[in-house]
């Protein structure tokens, strides 16, 4: 029995070493509805549609989106056009959830949004390489217990995928924007939080992480890890516009590029 679990361990390790340079998708913030009063709110839909084409014409490896998926969670004609547009993605896709995906920390609120999306958050491996997402929600908002349970499931994926090529941490808010010491505020964690949390990737030697929440674009290097923060599927603010993160992940490295979608 012993030797037949160390061929399997040998296996399993073999499969994320076997890397093929490929390309992915990162969207956030489709939020249907945001800032949008058309009938039906059919300029989101339209917003969704145009990114959905633009990914599908890349042909990409997966989609991942970084929440905020809707803007009102209990409305059903905002999630009817987000589930429609989901399905029109020509690539397996991975979603998580943002803040406005379930509004509030009572554990019945992340249950309901578990059995309508399926999953708070997800580990997978492609092309060699280690896909992770976190729930950002229980990190800004506190939740003690949900986020040290995070915390040691998080550990555990990231030990698991020591023997890929490159590893790739997803969350709707970004740990940081522009650098390690701006000021805390709405749209990053606290500098308690991003120290813990950098220390922890550097650990296991995360290569980028993604996020969204901000409505406009940032991207920066902070001790060796990309931290990329997506603009918007939907309506954009201050310098964003309409768009998402393309991924192009080489045996050299990797390349970040915000692309418009429409």
């Amino acid at each position: 029995m012993k030797s037949r679990i160390i061929v399997l361990a040998l296996l399993i390790s073999a499969a994320c070493n076997r890397f093929e340079p490929f390309t992915f998708v990162q969207m956030a913030d489709t939020q249907i509805g945001f800032l949008d009063d058309s009938p039906a709110w059919c300029h989101s839909d339209s917003l969704m549609k145009a990114a959905v084409d633009a990914a599908n014409a890349l042909k990409p490896a997966c989609v991942i989106i970084a929440g905020d998926l809707v803007d009102n969670p209990s409305d059903p004609v905002q999630d009817s056009i987000f589930t429609t547009r989901l399905k029109e993605i020509e690539a397996p896709v991975y979603t998580l959830p943002g803040n406005h995906d379930y509004q509030g920390t009572e554990p019945e609120k992340l249950q309901r949004y578990i059995a309508l999306r399926g999953y708070e958050r997800f580990s997978f491996k492609d092309h060699g390489c280690a896909f992770i997402s976190l729930n950002s929600n229980v990190i800004k908002d506190n939740v003690e217990d949900m986020e040290q349970a995070q915390l040691a499931w998080l550990e555990k994926e990231l030990a698991a995928a020591a023997g890929c090529r490159y590893r790739f941490v997803f969350l709707h808010c970004p740990i940081v924007r522009e650098s390690l010491d701006e000021d805390e505020d709405y749209f990053n964690f606290s500098k308690d939080k991003r120290r813990q949390y950098i220390d922890l990737l550097k650990k296991y030697k995360v290569d980028a992480v993604f996020a969204g929440h901000c409505h406009q674009q940032y991207s920066c290097e902070i001790e060796g890890i990309g931290f990329y923060t997506a603009g918007p599927v939907a309506n954009a603010i201050g310098h964003g516009f309409p768009g998402f993160n393309v991924v192009n992940v080489g045996k050299d490295g990797i390349e970040v590029t915000y692309t418009a979608s429409r």
